[in-house]
């Protein structure tokens, strides 16, 4: 039966793919290619800056699409709805 708190060994089989996937790894970790690379400006797929991300993620702003797309009669119960219940 193996002992439970030995460190377990690895065994690499192939040392030249393991090193260029760790040294792949490294890079992406490191944001070589943000460095190497930058962006004229700092956007997105859709053309959106982060914060006009921030903006439509909010509370304020989800809270408010919420309430244009409810339908005209579930306003209007919301509206004339008794103010105890």
């Amino acid at each position: 039966m193996p002992d439970v708190l030995s460190p377990l060994k690895t065994v690499v089989t192939e040392p030249e793919a393991c090193d260029q996937m760790y040294e792949s790894l490294a890079r992406l970790h490191s944001n070589y290619y943000k460095h190497k690379c930058p962006r004229p400006r700092d956007t997105t797929v859709r053309g959106l800056s982060v914060e006009e991300y921030k903006l439509i993620l909010s509370t304020d702003t989800l809270d408010e699409f919420k309430e244009m797309n409810k339908g005209m009669w579930k306003k209007l119960q919301e509206k004339f709805a008794p103010q105890g219940s």
